[in-house]
């Protein structure tokens, strides 16, 4: 995205220099490049402003502003909620579902929840016919894989715990970035 720049204000934008200008840059008229030509229009590449994860936000894009002389494409970043929630109308009234039951609008923390607890079953599932095994016919685990079974069970709690424990959006999201799920064996 580009940005023309005259007299300290935006005057156009464009996804590119050639949609800005009705005519093409002529041969030999003084500009070596493009950049020397774009230099000599005002234009300006258009930098992104500050754009959460919309995982954790909602984001929705502003307007593009001059600042500290660049144009900057702005974003609005709200947080998403951290619990849970019943779900309500406009009015609102609590939203029932088709059997009379409170709709439930879930929060980050019961979604990341799901989440580490999908991780670690999916980790698990690799290795679960062992533990079948184990109590139908008590042929024992190897070690390495009770080693590795633990450890994904004890990661799945601490991040469960971290989870609940969040302040914030912030504090959830770098829970979320500090998994640490061990290796198979």
């Amino acid at each position: 995205m580009f940005a023309q720049v005259i007299d300290g204000a935006i005057t156009q934008t464009a996804s590119s220099v050639q949609k800005m200008f009705s005519y093409a840059v002529p041969e030999g008229a003084g500009f070596s490049s493009m950049s020397d030509f774009m230099r000599d229009k005002g234009v300006l590449d258009v930098v992104n402003g500050e754009r959460k994860h919309d995982h954790y936000y909602y984001v929705t894009q502003g307007d593009i502003t001059l600042v500290d002389g660049v144009p900057t494409q702005s974003y609005t970043n709200t947080a998403k909620a951290l619990e849970d929630a019943d779900a309500t109308d406009r009015d609102g009234n609590n939203v029932l579902d088709s059997d009379g039951n409170q709709v439930i609008n879930y929060g980050l923390k019961t979604t990341m929840t799901d989440q580490v607890k999908t991780t670690a079953n999916s980790l698990l599932a690799k290795t679960d016919w062992m533990v079948i095994r184990k109590a139908e016919r008590d042929v024992d685990i190897p070690s390495a894989t009770a080693t590795y079974r633990a450890a994904v069970l004890t990661e799945c709690a601490r991040l469960e715990s971290a989870i609940t424990g969040a302040a914030n959006v912030d504090a959830l999201q770098v829970v979320m970035a500090g998994q640490d799920w061990p290796q198979e064996p």
